[in-house]
């Protein structure tokens, strides 16, 4: 009788874990997702695709027809800032110097003028500058020349003398003138660390801006801001020298007011 109880009990357990393992084969081989399911949503992202292709070509499309009207409206623009300025400020400054300005400033013109600057070195110290110079008017308003250039931090043993070119151009050319310009320098310093054998050779870029007045007939009166660009290779001249402020004369020489 025990053994009976004990065989249906077994039998009873096995089938039971039978049912079990039936059932939890048949949960495992059902899909997550649906084949129509995952149809549709293939579907519907080949549309989107589709549609963001065609919506970048329309805007290709677009692009390409407005890209001339906007290139002629930027040119246009252009023209009329040009017309603008030549009309607001060239065109003025053309009639004032037809109307008032100076012999001085034609062709052929010479003149003959020096400066005293002064500015402060790139770390400290105050230096002064002279530089006398010599131009020649190519064309009118337009000038160039030869310079000297001597100078001396104050205070120190620093010195330097050099010699260059330049070149001006003058738009306003009545009693009270304007000009901007530029010029190429070399040249050789001197100081107390510096062994008197050493050549310490020195190259420099020059650009200024400034005004004219005219104090006589042939005698005019200048004020300019100049800055200095130096040759790296020298480190004397990068810590002496800096941007100056001048003052100076100049004469035009066998030229008259008009």
């Amino acid at each position: 009788m025990k053994f009976l109880l004990t065989t249906a009990t077994l039998a009873t357990f096995l089938s039971v874990a039978a049912l079990a393992q039936n059932t939890n084969s048949n949960a495992n081989e059902k899909p997550l997702i649906k084949e129509e399911t995952k149809e549709k949503v293939q579907e519907k992202a080949q549309e989107v695709k589709q549609e963001v292709k065609e919506g970048a070509e329309k805007l290709k499309e677009k692009a390409e027809e407005k890209a001339p009207e906007v290139k002629q409206e930027l040119k246009d623009a252009a023209q009329d800032v040009k017309k603008e300025v030549k009309d607001k400020v060239l065109e003025p400054v053309r009639q004032s110097n037809e109307r008032s300005g100076l012999s001085w400033y034609e062709k052929g013109s010479i003149f003959f003028g020096g400066s005293v600057g002064f500015g402060l070195g790139s770390t400290d110290g105050l230096y002064m500058a002279i530089d006398p110079r010599i131009g020649y008017f190519f064309q009118p308003g337009f000038m160039g020349g030869i310079r000297l250039g001597l100078d001396r931090r104050l205070g120190s043993s620093f010195r330097s003398n050099q010699v260059g070119l330049f070149g001006r151009y003058y738009p306003l050319r009545t009693r009270l003138s304007t000009f901007v310009g530029a010029g190429y320098n070399f040249g050789r310093e001197r100081a107390s660390n510096v062994p008197t054998d050493q050549k310490a050779k020195f190259n420099s870029i020059t650009l200024e801006l400034g005004a004219q007045f005219q104090l006589l007939r042939n005698l005019g009166l200048e004020g300019s801001l100049e800055t200095n660009y130096y040759d790296r290779s020298n480190p004397l001249a990068g810590r002496n020298r800096g941007g100056r402020g001048r003052i100076g004369v100049n004469y035009y020489f066998n030229r008259a007011n008009r």
